[in-house]
């Protein structure tokens, strides 16, 4: 495991040999910073809305979650999530480790 843990989320609640578990919580307008998953990972959204995903080639994503849904992505390119709702967005990321690099 790398010494340097790229941060996906808002802040890293869990990590064992397995999984790597964050909370993501965004503020209606607000963004994370662009990063990319060094691995395969599973979200489930706490609080739902309208959010988007803009990869670093500039495409874009529109995505709307609702509570309780939960999504499976392969790890790929960099790209940050933006809240373009009006409501608060929440979800928790569980980076499956042994997919990774």
């Amino acid at each position: 495991m790398p010494d340097e843990i790229e941060q996906v989320g808002t802040k890293l609640v869990h990590q064992d040999e397995n999984v790597r578990i964050w909370t993501l919580e965004l503020a209606p307008g607000e963004e994370t910073t662009i990063h990319q998953h060094p691995c395969d990972y599973v979200y489930v959204v706490v609080a739902g809305g309208q959010t988007e995903t803009v990869n670093i080639d500039s495409t874009i994503h529109p995505g709307d979650d609702r509570t309780g849904d939960s999504v499976y992505h392969q790890a790929g390119p960099p790209h940050l999530l933006r809240n373009v709702g009006t409501t608060h967005y929440s979800n928790i990321i569980v980076e499956l480790l042994s997919t990774g690099k």
